[in-house]
């Protein structure tokens, strides 16, 4: 990253309207220098972490992705897939209720089903191997189109972190079984990072999340829209934008940043996070920092040590009334903490001695029916 100058252009976009996204995005584009796409496979990679209607604000607006699709297409893009797999991936998700689906039948692009044959890979920086799907390993090129959104455990979910949802299905809750701790998660999502090597992303911040995110928040219209090469760079501006004095209280731009890996010089040629900061922003307050020290420490630490470490998180708390006991959070459980019981209405309970406090449950809970009692930083 040294003596090269790194671009995120952020723009205002007030509503989701076509024609003014498509506008917005194809500016911006070409602003951060957006690579060269003639010819080449691209794969498109929204945020789908749960298959459900746009107006939730869960997934990446539909009327983005295809503002994408088109850019691409008008670039020369020889093939354009688009995909993700959420925690709990049915034999007949397909993106259809997030209006994705749609995008990709009306405008060409190919949906890919990333269960189907995914590809083996030995995660940068780890010594993990994981299921990676096959179009985001033969693509030429990745862009992750991702949400502005919070999210309960790493703070905030975005440019980096929506890379996640390559790795297929079930996947995702061993590796937060393997990894229980912030710091461990963190290292393993930059290492998927490098490993896959996205080309680029646009950050979709026209109506974001706050507050429990990136499942139960509410909608908070900010109307803005974001490019890079850099997804670090684009987490970072998220950051500022949500109000965090130091966006290396964010675990995975604190990892970056110990890798290396946060650009030395960033350009906004168009508005700047800092007089973009929402004040009120409804965001997740950090738990005291790991220091630098500590970090280095981490890797040689027993799994046992980290789950100890991360049992000091808040505990996920179930709301009967709510729960409709649809089993999801069972189903995507990594430590087999929860099971669904009848006494007069089914519900579900938890084994807080079994529960590593990774929040899968309450990402994946439909009926905002799990919650995470939010302490404030010291």
């Amino acid at each position: 990253m040294k003596d090269k100058i790194t671009t995120v252009a952020i723009e205002k976009c007030e509503g989701y309207n076509l024609g003014k996204v498509y506008d917005v995005v194809k500016d911006i584009c070409a602003k951060a220098n957006m690579p060269d796409v003639q010819g080449k496979t691209v794969l498109v990679k929204p945020n789908i972490l749960s298959d459900v209607a746009p107006e939730l604000c869960i997934t990446t607006h539909p009327e983005v992705v295809r503002a994408v699709v088109r850019l691409l297409k008008e670039k020369g893009a020889s093939r354009i897939l688009v995909g993700d797999s959420p925690g709990v991936h049915g034999q007949t998700f397909c993106g259809k209720n997030s209006g994705i689906n749609a995008i990709c039948e009306e405008e060409g692009a190919i949906w890919c089903d990333f269960t189907k044959d995914p590809v083996s890979k030995r995660i940068s920086g780890t010594k993990a191997t994981l299921p990676v799907a096959k179009a985001a390993v033969e693509a030429h090129l990745v862009f992750s189109v991702c949400k502005f959104k919070t999210h309960t455990l790493m703070y905030t979910t975005g440019a980096v972190k929506n890379l996640f949802g390559t790795v297929p299905g079930f996947n995702k809750g061993v590796c937060h079984a393997k990894y229980p701790a912030r710091e461990s998660f963190a290292k393993l999502i930059v290492g998927l990072h490098q490993t896959l090597k996205p080309a680029f992303c646009i950050m979709d911040a026209i109506i974001a999340m706050e507050g429990p995110g990136p499942a139960n928040g509410k909608p908070r219209p900010l109307n803005l829209l974001l490019a890079s090469q850099s997804c670090f760079a684009t987490d970072w501006a998220q950051a500022v934008i949500m109000g965090y004095d130091d966006p290396l209280s964010i675990p995975i731009l604190y990892e970056a940043k110990r890798q290396h890996l946060i650009p030395e010089s960033v350009d906004y040629p168009c508005l700047d996070p800092k007089d973009l900061v929402v004040a009120d922003f409804d965001r997740i307050a950090p738990r005291k920092q790991t220091r630098f020290i500590r970090s280095l420490v981490i890797p040689f630490l027993t799994s046992g040590a980290q789950r100890r470490k991360q049992k000091r998180e808040p505990a996920p708390q179930f709301d009967k009334d709510k729960c409709i006991a649809c089993g999801k959070c069972v189903s995507i459980c990594p430590a087999k903490a929860l099971r669904v019981e009848q006494n007069g209405k089914r519900y579900v309970t938890c084994d807080y001695d079994r529960c590593i406090r990774c929040y899968c449950c309450h990402e994946m809970c439909p009926a905002d029916a799990i919650f995470v009692q939010r302490k404030e930083s010291k």
